[in-house]
């Protein structure tokens, strides 16, 4: 069994020949920053099972590592890779000590072999998860934790909401009253033409009476109808 550090073109043999190297077991190697996984290359000659485990000195930086191989199973007689991944949360700045565990049993239970593989990730922040300064110092958070908001900031956009509403219902009202007035005017104006009507009518009736009256008890008086003068 060997370990091919990435980007580095050697390997690292920690079985080889059916003999362990403790000497290479013990060391701790560092994994940059910028390499996420390992690849380890391995196979048997008979029949070995397999149980993996995983340790994390330190959760909150970087999570328990995966691998893309089942945590129990029987190493395969080809030689092939499997890859464990070191994902950092990307919460802290830190170095985070990890330790993968590999317990091989050959022909027998009580024959048990088991390899511990030391490494140490370098872990950074991701810059999205910065902590953002606050706009007003001392009055965005909370106890708990939660932003709390200031009432002393939020209140210019309470009065402009309020200010456009009042100016809206006072426009409300103006057109209300525009029309009214405007129904009350032409009421009046309809009302002057039918006084104005009715006066001219009666009026007109007036002067033509009496022309009346003058035709019929007014006439010439002609030779057939003169009165003799005695």
């Amino acid at each position: 069994m060997s370990y091919n550090p990435i980007g580095l073109d050697a390997e690292l043999y920690y079985v080889r020949n059916d003999v362990v190297s403790y000497y290479a077991l013990p060391f701790k190697l560092l994994v940059p920053g910028e390499t996420n996984s390992l690849h380890f290359t391995w196979h048997a000659k008979s029949k070995v099972e397999y149980t993996l485990g995983f340790q994390v000195d330190n959760p909150a930086v970087m999570d328990m590592p995966q691998a893309n191989i089942s945590a129990r199973g029987e190493i395969p007689r080809k030689e092939s890779v499997f890859r464990v991944d070191l994902l950092c949360t990307g919460t802290f700045d830190s170095e985070v000590a990890m330790e993968m565990q590999l317990n091989l049993t050959i022909n027998s239970s009580k024959n048990i072999t088991v390899l511990n593989f030391k490494r140490r990730k370098i872990c950074f922040k991701k810059p999205e998860q910065e902590e953002k300064s606050p706009m007003y110092p001392g009055k965005n958070s909370s106890k708990d934790g939660r932003t709390a908001f200031d009432a002393v900031h939020t209140a210019p956009a309470t009065s402009t909401r309020v200010f456009y509403i009042s100016v809206g219902v006072c426009c409300a009202v103006i057109f209300l009253v525009a029309i009214i007035l405007a129904v009350l005017h032409l009421h009046s104006m309809k009302r002057v033409e039918l006084n104005d009507s009715m006066s001219e009518s009666g009026s007109s009736q007036g002067l033509s009476q009496p022309s009346t009256q003058t035709t019929q008890y007014l006439r010439a008086d002609t030779p057939n109808n003169a009165t003799p003068v005695t």
